[in-house]
């Protein structure tokens, strides 16, 4: 057989039994947020733990961080796996992302020999902790998250560990639910051995080997070729999580990306040290999201395996909050994870101009609603309420769906799943309106969603990030509502938490609503460019009003609901010249009050743009996407704005330049908050 076509035999036969994975995973499953939500991923590993097959469907944030964990439970029991053993691991620290999720190693063996690893990562509903579901807003160690899964076999050359197993699901709620769900991992695991059994008949086993080495050469040649044709250079961005729950002050992602040849590094030297609050991630976090946006921007379309990260290299501080030790809470990895996603996807913008796309909403967006179940056990509602996904060039977002660093992971539970499981009713479920970032192409739009509790108590979690600090759009673009979940009760709006997107354990009582509202992906390019048509339509299907047409994107309609161009022309003009300026001047060095970088604004220039001290602003500089900072109000009238040497990398600008500096709002222009 010709050598490329039985290679590309090879590879699609080892997608075909990731994709079988996946498939009996979603059949046999016993909690919603896997067979509904899809929130697991599967692969294939090498035996020295090295990524060799995945489908395109998995989520990324699980597959990234296999290699690593599957490189821990080989550091761990080194020449002592044997076939028959299974291994179960969650731990941040060494590879994990949080403590839902839960990997299950499964080795294959060739003639004695340990060839290859299954690996099923599932998000258990449950795995202990202060509150249920595991995840909250709130927590001040790893300890209140649940149980910790250092690697661990849980199964010897075919005698599984009860006492183990005992101890684990003793200590979840809901354990008839795990058990489930352990159970349809051990199937798949087994099942993927079969098939690669008849997989190692078909090709033979050293054939097959080494296929999977020649594929993981493949892909380091492409991915090398891909970063020769960028330019060399270092490039900048820096982002923030708002809040760890428990401390005012946000934390901050400074990175400084350099292409150099065929290779590329990313140093997140400067960023905030780790958290006692659930804002942290383990040390496979920051690879993870540098090596899915690199390849997002960089090589979209070819199979994922190894070799597309052998190019890429990270410096991470261990012992900032993307990269913790013990004992930092890690239940909101994911908040973390998506920032250091938004800070890489604008250096790459700078790399790849044409590639820029609007920012996200930030997170999982993980809500709990829990109460008592009439066995005495606890029941747990999860949701995960989808955002819109940025703008790019020529192409508006989508409305609440799942981005590209998310894989198949859908946008929320059906109305039948809750309400057939849970006390509660689904009361709306709608896009939000006028949520999008503006642009020449919008972002698309969150959504707005409303449960009432019908028992006669719960409580609530969330852990969510982008609810003060919204979404960034990109060359020129408009920030996306951001995220908003709060309670109405007898009518009024109550705020679970003094700490927006943090709650932990919220007592409902019957007939609270809680509304979910969620972020607009950021926009790209001028608003007033966008063509008015788009902007009508818009409007005629209710996801903008004609006021926010109006106020944001210069479209004004006349009585007969027609278009005026007259009055269009006239507004867009106004709209245009009703902009803030200002010229850029080189200060000594940066404004920076801990990890806030301030934006000394003249008083007559922060009257106009209707903030005070303290509020956010953002610079528009060359660079796509925007420098944001919290002003500084001082005395003056001139617009001139002194930034430090970082600041003006960060804006790509250099002094003299004449830039824009805008108001940063939670909400657009007419949105409900």
């Amino acid at each position: 057989m010709n050598p490329l076509i039985q290679l590309e035999l090879i590879r699609e036969s080892l997608v075909a039994v990731v994709n079988e994975m996946r498939a009996n995973i979603i059949h046999s499953s016993y909690a919603a947020i896997i067979y509904e939500g899809h929130d697991f991923s599967c692969a294939l590993m090498s035996a020295d733990g090295r990524q060799v097959a995945q489908g395109l469907a998995d989520h990324p944030i699980h597959i990234f961080a296999v290699p690593y964990s599957t490189r821990e439970v080989v550091k761990a029991f080194k020449d002592d796996i044997h076939e028959g053993d299974l291994f179960l691991h969650n731990d941040p620290y060494t590879g994990g992302t949080h403590l839902n999720d839960v990997l299950l190693l499964h080795p294959v063996f060739n003639e004695g020999k340990l060839a290859l690893f299954a690996a099923m990562r599932c998000h258990w509903n449950d795995v202990g902790g202060m509150t249920p579901g595991s995840l909250s807003g709130r927590v001040k160690e790893i300890y209140q998250e649940g149980i910790r899964i250092t690697p661990t076999r849980i199964c010897e050359k075919g005698v599984m560990n009860q006492a183990v197993l005992d101890a684990l699901f003793n200590n979840m709620r809901g354990p008839e639910e795990r058990i489930g769900d352990f159970n349809a991992m051990l199937g798949t695991g087994r099942k993927a051995a079969e098939h690669l059994q008849r997989l190692f008949k078909r090709f033979g086993g050293d054939a097959l080997i080494d296929g999977v080495e020649a594929l993981i050469d493949r892909s380091e040649r492409q991915m090398r070729s891909r970063i020769s044709d960028c330019p060399d250079g270092d490039y900048y961005a820096e982002g923030y999580i708002e809040s760890d729950g428990s401390n005012p002050d946000p934390l901050v992602v400074r990175l400084k990306l350099t292409v150099a040849g065929d290779s590329i590094n990313a140093d997140f030297t400067g960023t905030s040290a780790q958290t006692n609050g659930p804002t942290n991630c383990g040390p496979a976090m920051a690879f993870n999201a540098v090596g899915t946006i690199v390849k997002a921007f960089l090589d979209p379309k070819t199979p994922i395996n190894n070799g597309s990260f052998n190019p890429i290299s990270v410096t991470a501080p261990e012992k900032s909050f993307i990269n913790a030790r013990e004992t930092a809470p890690c239940g909101g990895m994911a908040e973390v994870k998506f920032l250091i996603d938004s800070v890489v996807a604008a250096a790459m913008g700078q790399v790849v101009p044409e590639m820029s796309v609007g920012d996200l909403k930030g997170g999982a967006n993980h809500i709990h609603i829990a109460g008592p179940r009439e066995d005495g056990g606890t029941y747990i509602h999860y949701e995960w309420p989808a955002g819109g996904t940025g703008a790019s060039a020529g192409v508006d977002g989508s409305n609440a769906v799942r981005s590209y660093n998310e894989g198949d992971f859908n946008s929320i539970q059906s109305v039948e799943t809750v309400e057939s499981q849970y006390p509660l009713r689904v009361e709306r479920c709608e896009i939000r309106t006028g949520a999008c970032g503006d642009g020449a192409n919008r972002g698309g739009f969150g959504l707005r969603r409303e449960l009432r509790v019908l028992d006669e108590s719960a409580m609530l979690s969330v852990l969510s990030e982008k609810n003060v600090i919204p979404p960034y759009g990109v060359a020129g673009g408009s920030n996306g509502a951001a995220n908003r979940f709060v309670v109405e009760r007898d009518g009024k709006v109550i705020q679970p938490s003094d700490v927006p997107g943090k709650v932990s354990g919220f007592a409902l009582v019957t007939g609270d609503i809680v509304r979910e509202e969620t972020a607009g992906g950021g926009g790209f390019g001028d608003p007033l460019t966008r063509d008015p048509a788009l902007v009508a339509e818009d409007v005629a299907v209710e996801y903008l009003t004609a006021e926010q047409a109006e106020a944001r994107y210069g479209v004004v309609f006349g009585a007969d609901g027609a278009i005026d161009e007259a009055a269009t022309a006239a507004k867009r003009k106004e709209l245009a010249g009703a902009r803030e300026t200002v010229t850029l001047e080189i200060a000594n060095e940066d404004d920076i009050d801990g990890p806030r970088r301030r934006i000394a604004v003249p008083s007559t220039l922060a009257r106009n743009l209707g903030i005070s001290e303290g509020d956010l602003v953002e610079l528009r500089g060359k660079a796509v996407a925007p420098l944001r900072g919290w002003a500084r109000v001082t005395e003056g009238t001139e617009s001139v704005l002194s930034i430090g040497p970082a600041g003006m990398r960060l804006l790509n600008a250099d002094p003299g330049d004449g830039i824009e500096i805008r108001a940063v709002h939670a909400a657009p222009a007419g949105v409900l908050s």
